[in-house]
């Protein structure tokens, strides 16, 4: 299978899991897509003074692979700075958050699979 950019749904949520601003994902895969554990394979940008509010995740991992820009990600209890190549993972019973510090979007990959 080959999905095309230009094929791929563009969703737009404001103040994602109650944080700020706003994100654009593109939804490359959907569970509905997979024959695995994966519900969806996204690319997520994270406008300018935005932010992903600090959440739990039962049940499943999530994994955010940074392509460009900077973040503040809170992980767990601690806080630190992420940039261009970063992984940060988000195991079961875990939280996170992600903000955008930088002067340009925060573009990342991410995916969550369930445990």
């Amino acid at each position: 299978m080959i999905i095309k950019k230009e094929n791929v749904e563009l969703n737009e949520v404001v103040k994602p899991r109650g944080g700020t601003g706003i994100i654009k994902s593109l939804s490359y895969l959907k569970s509905e897509d997979l024959h695995n554990a994966m519900q969806g394979f996204n690319v997520m940008e994270l406008e300018l003074n935005s932010s992903i509010g600090f959440h739990q995740h039962i049940g499943n991992e999530e994994i955010y692979f940074i392509i460009s820009g900077k973040g503040l990600v809170q992980d767990n209890d601690k806080e630190e700075k992420v940039t261009t190549g970063d992984l940060i993972y988000t195991a079961d019973k875990n939280y996170h958050g992600l903000k955008n510090i930088g002067d340009t979007p925060l573009i990342f990959v991410a995916f969550i699979v369930s445990i």
